[in-house]
């Protein structure tokens, strides 16, 4: 028996210890979840922009694909190419990974964007083209049969768990 300490003192100083390892083990496992929340915010902001530059690819290829078209009887609403009149997909309530109805852009990273094209009429009908403003296509340019277009893309992220959905207008001559 130790001499100098009551009979009360003995257990004291080891539940004092154990109550403040048990504070810094709370206070370690509380700044962990903060952490994991903080990778998995991270790692959302990453999927989305990989996934809207995956998209913008999209556009790209789309713009490719219109400047390869010569003639406006290909957009026939198959094949992803929409003529004026169609009506397109609604893009954001649409199964774009399941659908034939779209065209496939180029991959990136292992993930490919797909899109669609509709063709708005002439450029210069400012009642058809509400929404747009081209510029640069007037009859003093001579660009009288300058076309607007409208390129919707869409991309997964890498992991599947973001989407974007972007659209565009272009305008060119044929």
């Amino acid at each position: 028996m130790m001499k100098g300490l009551s009979t009360n003192q003995r257990g004291a100083a080891l539940i004092l210890s154990l109550l403040m390892l048990l504070v810094l083990s709370l206070l370690a496992i509380s700044s962990m979840q903060g952490t994991v929340l903080q990778e998995r915010m991270v790692s959302a902001s990453r999927e989305g922009a990989t996934s809207l530059e995956i998209a913008e690819s999209g556009i790209r290829d789309g713009e490719i694909v219109l400047d390869g078209i010569n003639v406006l009887s290909a957009f026939d609403g198959t094949d992803g190419l929409y003529g004026p009149d169609d009506t397109p997909p609604d893009p954001m309530n649409y199964d774009w990974a399941g659908s034939e109805d779209v065209l496939d852009g180029t991959a990136v990273g292992g993930v490919t964007p797909r899109f669609y094209i509709q063709h708005m009429g002439e450029a210069n009908q400012p009642e058809r083209l509400t929404d747009v403003v081209v510029e640069g296509y007037t009859h003093e340019t001579g660009s009288l049969n300058a076309q607007a277009f409208r390129i919707v893309s869409w991309s997964p992220g890498t992991s599947g768990e973001a989407r974007r959905v972007i659209e565009t207008y272009y305008a060119r001559d044929l």
